[in-house]
């Protein structure tokens, strides 16, 4: 009875810890011995009840399992009798013995927990796809980035003996709406073929008629030449609508490729622009369009250069163009006119190729004489610039303004009122340029 006395006198966090020292093997459970009265036997019944209970619950389980190990011997089980009134003379070994501890310790250990959260999470965004007849087969482009939405969710946890077992949705609030991606998805088997877009350039593969509208019973605008550079504007059922050179019109698609699909088509196409800018009237007061190969190329190799003075120079006459904005095939042409390919005395003697400053009456003695051929060339391409090709007040080379003492337009037969006695002067320049602008 006193070991019952010091156990009941034990606070109920004493209890719980001693439960799971014993438990966990800290410390070994008391002997209890104990001796039995009738009147301390209270049940002759066990309960089985669920481990899994509140806390209230555990706290009156464990208070009656104490209790219940305080007044009976975990060993054994007792019989009673009406005639044993005072105390209990006989009881009989339990086969099935209950481990008190085990049982508490088992009901405590078993708990359960709940956690709210809230966190952020992303909502996907939808895409949407658009059918565009002005894109080649097959390409995408997106027109609008989607864009994650945002929401704010409140989920309870439910975790048992540490462990989550269960997660559930409370409340979701939405921070921010998802933004649709939206997706144009080309259809155009014409683009796709010329593997162009529209807005681009393209090229005719041959000299074809530009209409008013898209069909060949409507009115004819103009020709537009073979590897000619156009823009395309639209497409619709095999007619394509482009501008050339400031002028709208249809032609048909038949007749149009892409650098895509011919690579060689620029060169071409540049090419034939200067030989279509080649003409009388021309203005030589503009580059070429020529590339310094290409100079190299057309001022080489002519058996009439004997001393290789142009072609020496073909690289020379380039550089001019590009400063002073003197056609360079025209200042070559009259350099080779003035002075037959080098060949003259005043060219030979005064390295003068265009017998500048001479008159008539003294050719020779009134020439200038330079120092190089190339001091004449670019003399002769300032004084060009200066006073015969350009109005009074242009603008011209290194910031100077024209002053066009001699200006009667930017043409070869402008130069030639002022520049040559000779009425045919322009006309045997023009066709020395001619000659040289076939070898491009």
């Amino acid at each position: 009875m006193n070991n019952n006395s010091n156990n009941n006198s034990k606070s109920l966090s004493e209890l719980f810890k001693e439960v799971q020292d014993i438990r966990y093997g800290r410390s070994k459970p008391e002997k209890i011995k104990t001796e039995f009265r009738k009147e301390d036997i209270k049940f002759n019944r066990i309960y089985v009840v669920d481990h899994r209970f509140n806390a209230a619950g555990a706290i009156i389980g464990i208070l009656f399992l104490v209790l219940f190990a305080t007044s009976v011997h975990s060993n054994y089980i007792f019989a009673t009798s009406e005639e044993e009134k005072v105390a209990i003379n006989t009881f009989e070994e339990n086969n099935s013995k209950l481990n008190i501890m085990n049982i508490i310790s088992n009901n405590i250990s078993d708990y359960t927990t709940k956690e709210i959260l809230t966190k952020e999470i992303d909502v996907e965004y939808e895409t949407e796809y658009i059918d565009n007849n002005s894109m080649p087969k097959g390409e995408e482009r997106i027109i609008q980035a989607g864009k994650f939405g945002q929401v704010d969710q409140t989920v309870i946890k439910t975790y048992e003996n540490g462990e989550l077992i269960s997660e559930s949705i409370i409340s979701e609030i939405i921070k921010q709406e998802p933004t649709k991606q939206i997706i144009e998805k080309g259809t155009s088997e014409f683009l796709f073929n010329k593997k162009v877009h529209l807005g681009d350039t393209v090229y005719t593969t041959e000299k074809i008629i530009l209409y008013e509208k898209p069909s060949e019973d409507e009115k004819a605008i103009c020709y537009v030449h073979q590897y000619i550079d156009v823009k395309l504007l639209s497409e619709e059922n095999g007619w394509c609508f482009i501008k050339v050179d400031g002028i709208d019109g249809y032609i048909r698609g038949d007749y149009i490729t892409s650098v895509s699909l011919n690579p060689e088509i620029v060169e071409l196409s540049r090419k034939k622009r200067i030989e279509l800018s080649f003409k009388f009237d021309m203005e030589v007061n503009k580059p070429s369009g020529l590339t310094r190969n290409d100079f190299v190329k057309v001022l080489s190799g002519h058996q009439e250069d004997t001393e290789k003075i142009f072609e020496q120079n073909a690289g020379l006459f380039f550089d001019i163009e590009q400063k002073y904005n003197v056609n360079g095939l025209f200042l070559a042409s009259m350099g080779i006119h003035e002075s037959n390919w080098g060949k003259s005395n005043i060219a030979k003697q005064k390295r003068n190729l265009f017998g500048y400053g001479s008159y008539d009456s003294s050719a020779f003695e009134s020439s200038y004489t330079f120092e190089s051929y190339q001091y004449g060339i670019e003399l002769v391409a300032k004084v060009l610039s200066k006073y015969y090709l350009n109005e009074p007040g242009t603008i011209i080379y290194d910031g100077e303004t024209a002053v066009g003492s001699y200006y009667n337009g930017p043409t070869i037969s402008g130069v030639n009122i002022r520049y040559a006695s000779d009425p045919n002067w322009a006309n045997k320049v023009f066709s020395i340029m001619e000659s040289l602008y076939k070898k491009i």
